[in-house]
């Protein structure tokens, strides 16, 4: 891949996470109407080594007394397409993108070849509830 192939990558993958997020906030707008759920975004700086240092952003969304976190890992990672993880005091969802043409898909089985379902609400809500929940 030459630097405009890396550039145009770069491109998509930033594409590709504000989609994400403005999926999330759609679902989650029923919530935020209501002052039942917040968010904040704040910028992140990636080093990856073919494209270099680049800034995105993190989704924070508070529920009540519970903040989870959605942030971007990468692009470059392996043979995916990226990586977003749902953090949370409970732990850790991934979220990948088996190339920047396909659909996010939630990793359900953690390990070398995870186990990967179509992202969607349902699925969504689940993964925030495992990471957020007491």
């Amino acid at each position: 891949m030459g630097h405009d192939d890396y550039q145009q990558r770069k491109q998509q993958w930033l594409a590709r996470i504000d989609g994400f997020y403005g999926q999330v906030q759609l679902w989650l707008a029923r919530y935020a109407e209501k002052g039942q759920v917040k968010y904040d975004l704040h910028a992140l700086v990636l080093t990856e080594e073919m494209l270099g240092t680049y800034t995105t952003r993190t989704l924070g969304i508070s529920l009540g007394r519970q903040h989870v976190l959605l942030r971007p890992v990468g692009v470059m990672l392996d043979s995916s397409g990226g990586r977003m993880d749902l953090e949370g005091h409970r732990g850790i969802v991934h979220f990948v993108l088996p190339d920047l043409a396909a659909d996010w898909k939630i990793a359900t089985k953690a390990g070398e070849y995870p186990a990967l379902e179509e992202f969607n609400e349902d699925n969504f809500f689940e993964a925030l509830l495992e990471v957020s929940s007491d």
